[in-house]
C-alpha cells in the first residue's frame, strides 16, 4: 500500500512538475514589468520572462524557458549588459531592468535611449537595419550577439544600441499593375523604377516568384522630403537604401554636375542595387564625361585614373543630390544587345552578359555613382573614398 501510495504521489509530483514548465515555456514577455532584483539561483515567473526575452534577442541559447536562474542564465544577461553598455556583472538591478522594461513594452527607438528594439521585416539584413537607425554593422552585430553573416528572419526582434534613430519614414502609395505576357519582377522594377525587392514585400511574394497573365500587383511609390543642405552650391545628403535610390530611380533621366568644375552631361540610371549603374545619355555626353577625367584625374605615368572617384551633384526633378562618381566604364559593350551573352566586355570583364542599354552613345557599359551609404557591388562595402567625396558635395 505505501508503495503504491508513494507511486501515486511521484507521480502527482512530477506531472506538476511538468505542468509548470509548459506553464513557464509559454511565459509571454510582451507586456510584462520586471519589479525585483533577479541573480544567480533565483527562480519564478519573472525569471521565465527575462529568459524569453533574452531568447528573442539571441542572448539565451538553451532550449528551454526554465524559469530558474542559473549559470547559462546569468551568462547571458552579461551578454546582453556587455551589448548595451551596462555593468556586466550578471544581475539583473535597476539600470539593467529599466532597460528589459524598455524592451518588454515594445519601446519605438529614439536617439539617445540607452537600447531600443526592432522588428525584423521581410527583405531586411543587418546591413540594411544598421544603415536604417545610424549605427554600424560591427555596433549592431555585437548588440545582438551575431555576426555580419548570421541570417535573421521577419519577425526577429533585433536590438539597436544607443544612439540608433530611424530615418524618417517617407510617405508610400500604391498603384497597380495588371500582368501580361512577358512581365517579370525585374521588369516592372525597371518600367516604374521600383526596387524588386519593394514590389515582392508589397505583394506578399518572393524576389524570385512567377508571375501569371491577369495577376494585379501593387506597385509602391515612396515619397521622399526634401533635406535642407548648407547651401544652394551642395545636395542633399540621401541615405542609399531609404532615400537616394527612389529619388534617382531604375530608367530616370539625370544631369551630373562635376562639383569642381561645374562641368554637366546627361545620364541614365540602367542598373545598380548597391549604388546606381548609369550610363551616358548620349555620344556627346560620354565625350563631355570623359574629357573631365582625361584633364583631372592622370596618374604619375600620365594615364587617365577614370576610377578616381570625384565629388558629383545629380540634378533630377528639380532635386539636387550629392554623390560621388567614376568615369570606368565596365561590364559592357555598345554594339551588342542588352542582356546578350559576349566574349568581350568593358574594363577587363572578359565574357558574359552584356550589361549596356542605351545604344549609340559611344559608352562601352556603365559607370558607377555612389550615395550616402551605398556599397560596392563587388564585396558589398562601403567605399571609403566615394563616401568622403559625396560629403563634399553635400558641404560637410
Amino acid at each position: 500500500m505505501f508503495t503504491k501510495k508513494l507511486a501515486l504521489s511521484v507521480v502527482a509530483a512530477l506531472t506538476l512538475i511538468l505542468f509548470m514548465c509548459v506553464a513557464v515555456s509559454q511565459a509571454s514577455a510582451a507586456g510584462y514589468q520586471l519589479t525585483r532584483d533577479l541573480r544567480k539561483g533565483m527562480s519564478g515567473e519573472d525569471v521565465a520572462v527575462v529568459q524569453r526575452l533574452l531568447k528573442d534577442l539571441g542572448f539565451f541559447t538553451y532550449p528551454q524557458i526554465t524559469g530558474y536562474f542559473g549559470s547559462i542564465t546569468e551568462t547571458a544577461v552579461k551578454a546582453f549588459q556587455r551589448a548595451n553598455g551596462l555593468a556586466a556583472d550578471g544581475i539583473i538591478g535597476p539600470i539593467t531592468r529599466g532597460v528589459m522594461n524598455k524592451l518588454l513594452a515594445g519601446s519605438t527607438p529614439s536617439r539617445g535611449d540607452t537600447t531600443s528594439v526592432y522588428i525584423v521585416q521581410p527583405g531586411d539584413s543587418l546591413w540594411k537595419i544598421s544603415q536604417r537607425f545610424g549605427v554600424s554593422l560591427d555596433e549592431l552585430c555585437a548588440a545582438n550577439n551575431m555576426t555580419s553573416s548570421t541570417v535573421i528572419y521577419p519577425g526577429q526582434k533585433i536590438i539597436i544600441p544607443r544612439g540608433g534613430a530611424p530615418i524618417d519614414a517617407p510617405r508610400v502609395t500604391y498603384i497597380t499593375h495588371t500582368v501580361v505576357k512577358g512581365d517579370t519582377l525585374w521588369n516592372l522594377s525597371y518600367k516604374y523604377g521600383v526596387p524588386v525587392q519593394d514590389i515582392a514585400q508589397a505583394n506578399g511574394i518572393t524576389t524570385s516568384a512567377v508571375l501569371y497573365v491577369g495577376q494585379v500587383l501593387k506597385i509602391p511609390k515612396k515619397d521622399i522630403s526634401v533635406k535642407p543642405t548648407p547651401g544652394p552650391q551642395y545636395g542633399e545628403l540621401l541615405d542609399w537604401w531609404e532615400e537616394a535610390q527612389y529619388v534617382f530611380p531604375l530608367n530616370s533621366t539625370a544631369t551630373v554636375v562635376d562639383f569642381y568644375t561645374g562641368i554637366s552631361f546627361k545620364v541614365v540610371r540602367t542598373y545598380g542595387t548597391g549604388h546606381a549603374d548609369v550610363e551616358p545619355l548620349t555620344y556627346e555626353d560620354t565625350r563631355i564625361m570623359k574629357s573631365i577625367w582625361e584633364k583631372y584625374e592622370r596618374l604619375a605615368n600620365g594615364a587617365v585614373n577614370y576610377w578616381a572617384r570625384r565629388p558629383v551633384l545629380v540634378l533630377i526633378n528639380g532635386r539636387k543630390l550629392a554623390a560621388s562618381a567614376t568615369a570606368a566604364l565596365h561590364a559592357g559593350l555598345d554594339s551588342a544587345p542588352d542582356g546578350a551573352y559576349v566574349s568581350w566586355r568593358s574594363g577587363d570583364y572578359g565574357p558574359g552578359i552584356n550589361y549596356d542599354k542605351i545604344k549609340g552613345n559611344g559608352a562601352d557599359g556603365h559607370f558607377d555613382i555612389h550615395f550616402l551609404n551605398s556599397v560596392r557591388h563587388k564585396d558589398g562595402q562601403v567605399d571609403v573614398e566615394h563616401q568622403a567625396m559625396i560629403r563634399i558635395a553635400a558641404g560637410q
